[in-house]
């Protein structure tokens, strides 16, 4: 049996309790040939004595020189590991037994892929499955249901998708990477702020193909204390969009990729942007601060030269918020 060895990154920061949970789902695993490379950036030393109890030889752990923030905490991380393929898990996040044998597998039998993704269900602190309210309207049951049934996605499509239509997932618990097309792809980028990981997988997009496995494999814990729900009821710092975005069509390959429709490319990737800013604009209503909503208008205007995008703007806002009242009649993912 052909068994690479995954690297299982956690980096983690004063959750020892999430940690055991999240190290728990790893040992329970089907695919068995994994290390878990764990870098600590805590303040105190609970985490390092609660991983004192496990004595399975595949954890790796060390242990910051202080808090060295959670970009360079993923960095070292990678640095660190020696997998074929590398599995990002957030500390607080669980992975489904069958996770890495099922990535793998796609991953192995799709040499040109060097992502695979799946949907992620969502549970709360007690790791019990719910069903949160996210933008006001959209009840969410799954984090990033790209589409109905496994799927080998060309780089040109997803590519595509993440620059004009939709995020086809970026959150690291949900993915599986080829190691060499991420080490290649050059470390996490503090400039990319709350959307590092998905810098990371727009980085990537131009030169290599994705394998979407519509199973759930991984749980997204979801608290009112978590960081995106922090961000979204604070508001974000929306200039990353933009940054991403044009860090993303500077590639060279991104380029020739798009060469016979590269003008529409660029003025449709700016207006996703500026689509995703409403993300502030609700922020600012719920905080009742006209100073956030003008800021993010301001924003949008200054990044994005494209008048006609201003005003598409509100009709994407009217058809996402039909989509989430009347959402579409879908086979549920496999579980």
């Amino acid at each position: 049996m052909n068994t690479p060895l995954v690297s299982i990154l956690i980096p983690t920061y004063n959750r020892p309790e999430y940690l055991r949970r999240a190290v728990e789902s790893c040992l329970a695993q089907t695919y068995p040939n994994f290390e878990i490379v764990i870098t600590d950036n805590s303040t105190n030393d609970d985490s390092a004595k609660m991983l004192s109890k496990f004595t399975d030889p595949r954890i790796r752990y060390y242990k910051n020189e202080g808090n060295i923030g959670a970009v360079n905490s993923s960095n070292r991380a990678v640095e660190l590991s020696q997998g074929k393929y590398v599995k990002f898990l957030m500390d607080d996040d669980l992975l489904k037994p069958r996770c890495l044998e099922l990535m793998v597998g796609a991953l192995g039998k799709n040499p040109s892929a060097a992502l695979a993704m799946a949907p992620m269900d969502l549970i709360d602190e007690d790791d019990r499955r719910i069903y949160p309210v996210f933008y006001v309207f959209r009840k969410m049951e799954y984090r990033y249901r790209y589409r109905v049934g496994d799927a080998f996605i060309d780089r040109t499509t997803i590519l595509r998708d993440y620059l004009t239509r939709d995020y086809p997932c970026c959150v690291p618990s949900g993915m599986m990477f080829r190691g060499d097309a991420l080490r290649q792809a050059g470390p996490f980028d503090a400039k990319a702020d709350f959307a590092g990981d998905l810098d990371m997988c727009m980085r990537i997009a131009p030169h290599f193909d994705a394998f979407y496995i519509d199973e759930v494999l991984s749980s997204w814990r979801y608290t009112t204390a978590c960081h995106t729900a922090s961000i979204h009821q604070t508001g974000l710092h929306i200039d990353a969009f933009y940054y991403i975005t044009r860090r993303c069509l500077d590639d060279p390959a991104t380029r020739e990729m798009f060469k016979d429709d590269w003008d529409r490319i660029v003025k449709d990737s700016l207006y996703f942007c500026s689509c995703r800013c409403l993300l502030n604009a609700l922020a600012g209503i719920r905080a009742r601060s006209p100073k956030l909503i003008w800021r993010t208008m301001r924003t949008i205007m200054r990044e994005d030269p494209y008048v006609t995008n201003w005003l598409r703007v509100p009709l994407f806002a009217i058809r996402e918020i039909l989509v989430s009242v009347f959402p579409p009649k879908l086979p549920p993912a496999r579980q």
